[in-house]
């Protein structure tokens, strides 16, 4: 307890004495305060006035995405070929001028979170700052240029898709007009054998119900009976036997029925397949796009090193931190070398 209320008075005391020494040396403070002061408000008002021109570009895409999910180049690589100057030596044969010796010119590029857009900018002096257009406007062509090859190659290679899928459709559809044919020949020829077999059945009912009739009198001849039975006996083994080829062909009919009309099925499913391939491609070819500008360039209208809030904020704390920096100094100095 005592050992921390020792601590604790220390730490006051140290406090107290800063305390002081700031009061004891607060011209000092103020001197060197005004003096940081001074010097920021004459650094900004003598320094070159700069300003900032910038627009925002979005990166080509090949598909309806904001997120870069369906970019032709993503935004990243396009802000590496901008800050590391791929495009410059393009854009000074436009411009005609050396960008690097010139004006040195150097590209900032800024991507907001999850997206595939671009802050592209550049900062001038105030007698160059209408420039900073013209250049932004310029590597916004430049970049169009360079990727103008790559849009007409993925177009000619949807447009190649789209044609395979047509002929894939056509020859589908021809399939299927086929199959129909097919199913209805097989159709028809199947209600010829149930007509048919349905004939013999009923003739061989009533040549049944003939002889069971005969059998039932009393004036036919053994002979006679014995020859019409044995008659009998064979027209009904063969009216037996084709009637069961007839069912045996019925079958097979039947069996070739249910096939043709499941590759039927599986042909009309791939032509609602290819056409619905066809509908993506279209709509992935509708929306591609070279690089788009969503915002044109311009100047900022005030400058960059311009007297603001913030200017001011930074000053203050620089002037404070340099004026508490030179109490200390001046004390420490008092304190222990002079008196040395």
């Amino acid at each position: 307890m005592d050992q921390n209320s020792q601590n604790h008075e220390e730490e006051e005391i140290d406090l107290s004495q800063y305390i002081k020494t700031i009061v004891k040396r607060k011209k000092t403070l103020i001197v060197v305060f005004l003096l940081t002061l001074a010097i920021g408000f004459t650094y900004i008002l003598f320094s070159p006035k700069m300003y900032r021109s910038s627009m925002l570009i979005q990166s080509p895409v090949v598909g309806p995405s904001l997120t870069g999910a369906n970019d032709l180049d993503s935004a990243e690589n396009l802000k590496g070929l901008i800050i590391n100057n791929a495009f410059n030596d393009e854009l000074s044969k436009r411009l005609k001028i050396d960008l690097g010796e010139a004006l040195g010119i150097e590209f900032k590029v800024f991507i907001p979170p999850k997206t595939n857009i671009l802050q592209v900018s550049v900062d001038l002096r105030s007698e160059k700052k209408e420039y900073g257009v013209v250049l932004l406007r310029n590597l916004n062509d430049v970049i169009l240029d360079s990727y103008a090859k790559r849009i007409e190659a993925e177009r000619a290679e949807i447009d190649s898709q789209v044609k395979f899928n047509e002929r894939a459709i056509a020859n589908a559809k021809e399939k299927s007009k086929n199959l129909e044919e097919q199913i209805k020949e097989v159709t028809a020829r199947k209600d010829k054998l149930m007509e048919e077999i349905k004939l013999v059945s009923i003739n061989t009912k009533q040549i049944l119900e003939k002889c069971a009739g005969r059998t039932k009198g009393d004036a036919i001849n053994e002979i006679t009976e014995n020859v019409s039975i044995l008659l009998l006996s064979n027209f009904l083994q063969n009216n037996s036997s084709y009637l069961n080829q007839l069912n045996n062909q019925s079958s097979e009919l039947t069996i070739d029925w249910v096939n043709l009309n499941l590759k039927l099925k599986i042909t009309t499913s791939q032509i609602s397949d290819f056409q619905m391939a066809i509908d993506k491609l279209k709509i992935k070819y509708n929306f591609i796009s070279n690089l788009r500008t969503i915002s044109q360039p311009r100047v900022s209208a005030k400058p960059l090193n311009s007297m603001g809030k913030k200017t001011l904020v930074i000053l203050i704390a620089m002037g404070l931190f340099f004026g508490l920096l030179a109490v200390f100094l001046r004390e420490f100095w008092l304190n222990n070398l002079v008196k040395k």
